[in-house]
């Protein structure tokens, strides 16, 4: 179960315009996930009877267990104002360097090169930051 401050995540917008609760990290999709498939392998026995299918011999279910239960755990965005996601990311470096909590606060935000990292949706967000002018 996520916890109190882990739910505060969702709300929070990163420089970029990033939404955490559109994100699966920050909103505890992926380690929701985790922690369900966990639940299903257990309740339907699938080591039991994994041997059957093929590559099901390959598989070490004690192993798997033990990396869901640590990803449901431990990979939990906090986002990015709170020091999660990319370290590197230049958008992050730049707002921080400029103290702006947005990147909507930027003058030169239509002709910045730094959300190409993130492909289409980093154009898209651009485009709406620059509309919340």
């Amino acid at each position: 179960m996520p916890s109190e401050d882990h739910a505060i995540v969702k709300d929070q917008v990163a420089p970029c315009g990033l939404r955490c609760g559109d994100c699966d990290l920050g909103n505890g999709n992926v380690a929701e996930t985790a922690l369900n498939l966990v639940t299903y392998i257990r309740s339907y026995d699938v080591a039991k009877w994994a041997n059957q299918m093929p590559g099901g011999d390959d598989i070490d279910f004690h192993r798997l267990d033990h990396y869901l239960i640590w990803i449901g755990g431990a990979v939990r965005c906090p986002g990015c104002l709170r020091g999660g996601g990319n370290p590197e990311c230049p958008i992050r470096l730049c707002s921080k360097e400029r103290s702006m909590s947005s990147c909507s606060q930027c003058g030169e935000l239509i002709q910045c090169n730094k959300f190409r990292w993130l492909g289409k949706t980093g154009e898209h967000l651009k485009h709406k930051l620059a509309e919340e002018r």
